[in-house]
């Protein structure tokens, strides 16, 4: 039998007066159709936060009663921190899941208000607030405290690492081993970086992971593990240590003044790396520890020994200026006043070095056991061009050979002045003409010879012109004996001619020699060839006859059987042959006689030549009225 309509509706309004009044969430299904219709109500129960207890390092845990669930399924669980999401094992509401407790963590220190919320398909019940008080939060920062705050260079300091919340309470719970970097410190000047000995007892550059053990949020040294630092650049460090998981730092670094060690070697600096040669430089001397500080204690003043660098070709030795102003000679002792671990010059005093030797030195300064370990590398210039400097392949060369003549430009002290270069006017001077006249030469450059006297044009090469090809300095010599020859380019000479002893060539010639005419004049030079003129009618020539080398001088010792004849075209020769000295200069002991013709107008050639022995070149003498 069908019930009601009015029936089913007062079961509906009942149902819902019960949701309007109960306290937990309840649901209710409807049917309709023909026949009976039923209604069910249930309910999911509030959770309750039994515990909530805080504790040191910003954490809560909870715990709550668990939830029966209406029907089938699970209920889950979600916690609010103050209304928002909580931290830790606890889940959000995004997620909530099936455990009835948590901890909160990550809190800094304050009272915090949790609520659970159960949650059953889709229906939700939140429990009563229930708060806690959190009175040292996480670990928010590190603080370092060194057994020095002053150490020496290298030397052991034990540091102190502690853990902070943001209210500098030590977070006793941030415990056991971590990951630290240590940062703040440079390297040495010669590259020694800082050091942290993790716990494990290894040496751990900064800026590398350093495992660092903590006990109830103190972490420090033990055994020289866990902390021992050394730092070995001297002046102000600010160490922070930072933890590499959570990025936990020290806001407030450790400062720490570093001081240098005592003076184990020095450095140099000058002005220039690159003087001229006798111009000062000036010295920057530092003293320094074995890491490369400057040794601030090294002061006052020292006794210093330089070296390094030499002479100049011309003998003036390298000097530096003592505190006292005076020069000082290398290799002998300077006093040096240093400050706070630096000599510096003061004006001309105290270190201005000055070098006289061209090219490169690397200098060095050595007070006992000090000195610097790399020498100071110096490129030294040469000066100005100050003179001219000649030399030869041959100083004794036999007269008309030739020698190569090398010019060389120099500066005051002697080294070639290599600014000196391209193409010169050098006039060379200082030897004469050989005995047939001929004038000594050099060939230029471009190949020409060039008689004494005469501009001779030279191409220099760094301040040197040498002979290339029998080109550029190709110098003969005509006159046997001891000469010199000079140069100048019209503004520098040479200040010392450079000496030549000539020696007689082979022998090679019939040479006229002692010639006297009656009358008339005697042309010059009368020696190969001889030109007498106005001699006139029945006049007279005598002379000697000589062997000489292809310049004219006379050789000497030609040894027996040396005869020349004399003929002429006209007139008549009387004293003919005539026999050479065989030892002693090579000329005639006797001597020939032309007599001219007596009358009229005449010019006769007088010809000497071999009658015996050595085939000599002959020489010849024309005579006319």
């Amino acid at each position: 039998m069908r019930r009601p309509r009015c029936s089913w509706l007062a079961g509906v309004l009942a149902a819902a007066v019960l949701v309007a009044i109960g306290g937990s969430a309840i649901a209710f299904f409807t049917s309709e159709g023909v026949g009976t219709a039923s209604a069910a109500v249930s309910k999911l129960s509030a959770p309750t936060i039994t515990t909530a207890t805080p504790a040191v390092g910003g954490t809560v845990a909870l715990a709550w009663s668990a939830v029966s669930a209406p029907g089938s399924g699970t209920v889950k669980y979600y916690v609010t921190r103050d209304g928002g999401d909580p931290a830790g094992t606890c889940a959000a509401p995004a997620v909530p899941a099936a455990a009835s407790s948590c901890t909160d963590s990550g809190l800094a220190p304050g009272t915090y208000s949790y609520t659970v919320t159960a949650v059953w398909r889709s229906w939700s019940a939140a429990g009563a607030v229930k708060t806690a008080k959190v009175t040292i939060g996480a670990a928010d920062h590190f603080t370092i405290a060194a057994a020095t705050t002053t150490p020496a260079v290298a030397a052991a300091d034990n540091l102190t690492i502690t853990a902070k919340d943001v209210s500098e309470s030590t977070v006793t719970t941030y415990t056991g081993s971590h990951s630290l970097v240590f940062s703040g410190a440079s390297a040495s000047p010669s590259g020694n970086n800082p050091t942290v000995v993790n716990s494990t007892g290894t040496t751990i550059n900064f800026g590398s992971a350093t495992t660092i053990s903590f006990t109830l949020g103190v972490a420090t040294v033990t055994s020289s593990k866990n902390g021992l630092m050394k730092i070995f650049r001297s002046g102000p460090a600010s160490i922070v240590a930072t933890e590499t998981s959570s990025g936990i730092t020290t806001p407030t670094p450790l400062a720490i003044a570093v001081t240098p060690g005592a003076a184990s070697k020095y450095t140099l600096a000058a002005a220039t790396t690159t003087p001229a040669a006798g111009a000062r430089n000036d010295l920057t001397i530092t003293a320094q520890d074995t890491y490369g500080n400057t040794a601030t204690a090294y002061t006052g003043s020292h006794s210093l020994v330089f070296s390094g660098a030499s002479a100049s070709p011309g003998g003036t030795a390298p000097t530096v200026s003592s505190s006292a102003g005076t020069d000082v000679p290398f290799g002998t002792a300077t006093a040096i006043d240093f400050s706070a671990g630096v000599a510096t010059p003061s004006g001309t005093a105290n270190g201005a070095m000055t070098l006289y030797k061209s090219g490169s030195a690397s200098v060095k300064a050595t007070e006992g056991s000090l000195t610097n370990a790399t020498a100071l590398a110096v490129t030294v210039a040469a000066g100005t061009a100050d003179k001219l400097v000649l030399s030869a392949s041959t100083t004794t060369p036999a007269a008309a050979a030739s020698s190569n003549l090398t010019t060389t430009a120099r500066d005051a002290y002697e080294n070639t002045a290599a600014a000196y270069t391209g193409p010169k006017n050098i006039v060379f001077s200082g030897a004469s003409a050989g005995p047939a006249g001929t004038l000594p030469t050099v060939v230029n450059s471009a190949g020409a010879v060039v008689n004494f006297g005469s501009a001779t044009a030279l191409s220099f090469s760094a301040g040197v012109a040498s002979v290339s090809a029998s080109k550029n300095g190709l110098l003969r010599l005509y006159k046997a004996g001891a000469t010199s020859v000079s140069a100048t380019d019209g503004t520098i000479s040479t200040t010392a001619p450079l000496a030549f002893t000539v020696a007689v060539g082979s022998a090679a010639r019939w040479a006229l020699t002692s010639v006297v005419a009656s009358a008339g004049t005697i042309g010059s030079s009368c020696l190969f060839t001889c030109a007498v003129t106005l001699l006139g009618n029945g006049g007279t020539v005598t002379a000697r006859i000589g062997v000489t080398d292809s310049a004219g001088n006379t050789v000497s010792d030609v040894g027996t059987g040396h005869v020349a004849k004399v003929t002429s075209t006209g007139g008549t020769i009387a004293g003919s042959p005539l026999t050479i000295e065989p030892t002693g200069p090579a000329i005639s002991s006797t001597t020939f006689t032309y007599t001219a013709p007596a009358s009229g107008n005449f010019t006769n050639t007088v010809t000497a030549a071999t009658s015996a022995g050595t085939n000599y070149t002959s020489a010849t003498a024309t005579v006319s009225r």
